[in-house]
């Protein structure tokens, strides 16, 4: 789906790679959000690629969405794009207009949830929101009911990821909230976040093969680059396919969903393999790299912390397994659901 060779492409890869170095990364899980880095892709109109330009957005499609995302998760780009892009496409979808300017975020809805709204108060606690404290506003879908919070409202309880990036708990109290009616179901919404942060994915796991690779022949043992012993060009085999075969799942699923088709089995099952291959990537990588690939001050560990962070996002490998396994069982026709968009409902 994404074109190498289109524009959009180039002006990301070019964008974040001059702007997102190493640096930039560590420096982002000092703070809560790198507002001079924001301002760029702002400017830009990046974070609203995918939703209409009548409600405020960039334009473009879902594959423009994929594109973007995963020049992000190849250079480890320390900000709220998924986010923002979840919220604001939700919010237009349900007549919306967006502010573009500032980030949005999404709160993903776990069972700890206690968000209740009453009228057009809400009081309650929303988990694991990502970037939650920063955000200019904050959507959640209840029932029918898209809900449009002011962060500014509630307590913050700052959290880290694994990869140093803000996950927060927001509490509300009788907080005043805008309320609409969602057209962005949860199950829309769940889909359409597991294919693009699955997209995130192939990004971070493409750059871990291409770093190792670069290593692996500087790094010379007994008189020759250690990248031409076979156990290495084992794990430079394995983080190629793992990459690869993460971006055709992914391009797949954008593509079904895109289209309007059942998308929730390409969906799910491009999160699921992008879940264990980052496990895979994150092994051979390190192994690879040997010790220095723990260091702090090298730039694996700003990516295989993500895939590692990222593989709970929008569905755990445990929780997707047990859906798609369930509904496979039922349907009795596994040549087909593997080979036909929308064979499957998940």
């Amino acid at each position: 789906m994404s074109d190498p060779g289109n524009d959009l492409h180039d002006l990301v890869t070019r964008l974040f790679a001059e702007r997102v170095d190493h640096e930039v990364v560590l420096e982002a899980e000092r703070t809560t959000l790198l507002a001079g880095l924001w301002q760029r892709v702002a400017e830009l109109g990046l974070p609203w690629i995918g939703v209409d330009e009548s409600a405020g957005g960039s334009g473009g499609g879902l594959a423009d969405v994929v594109t973007l995302l995963r020049a992000a998760g190849t250079h480890a780009v320390p900000l709220p794009l998924l986010e923002t892009h979840l919220a604001t496409w939700a919010f237009a979808a349900s007549g919306g207009t967006v502010d573009a300017g500032a980030p949005w975020s999404v709160a993903p809805g776990t069972p700890a949830d206690t968000l209740t709204v009453d009228g057009n108060r809400a009081t309650g606690v929303l988990h694991d929101v990502a970037w939650g404290g920063s955000a200019e506003r904050v959507v959640t879908l209840l029932g029918e009911q898209l809900v449009v919070l002011d962060p500014s409202d509630a307590w913050v309880r700052e959290g880290r990821d694994l990869a140093g990036q803000p996950r927060d708990h927001l509490s509300f109290d009788g907080a005043t909230v805008e309320l609409l009616a969602a057209v962005v179901s949860a199950e829309q919404l769940r889909q359409r976040a597991a294919v693009l942060r699955a997209a995130q994915m192939d990004g971070a796991m493409q750059r871990v093969y291409d770093v190792t690779n670069t290593y692996v022949y500087q790094r010379e043992q007994f008189g020759r680059p250690v990248g031409t012993f076979q156990a290495v060009r084992s794990h430079l085999v394995q983080l190629a396919q793992v990459a690869v075969m993460t971006r055709l799942c992914v391009d797949r699923a954008a593509a079904t969903l895109a289209a309007g088709e059942e998308g929730s089995f390409p969906a799910y099952a491009s999160k699921l393999l992008a879940n264990q291959n980052a496990a895979l990537s994150t092994r051979s990588g390190h192994q690879a790299h040997g010790a220095i690939g723990m260091t702090q001050e090298y730039v694996l560990q700003d990516l295989t912390r993500r895939l590692n962070a990222w593989r709970g996002d929008w569905g755990t490998e445990r929780a997707l397994a047990g859906r798609i396994g369930s509904a496979v069982i039922d349907a009795r026709r596994v040549a087909t659901i593997a080979t036909d968009r929308g064979a499957l409902t998940v």
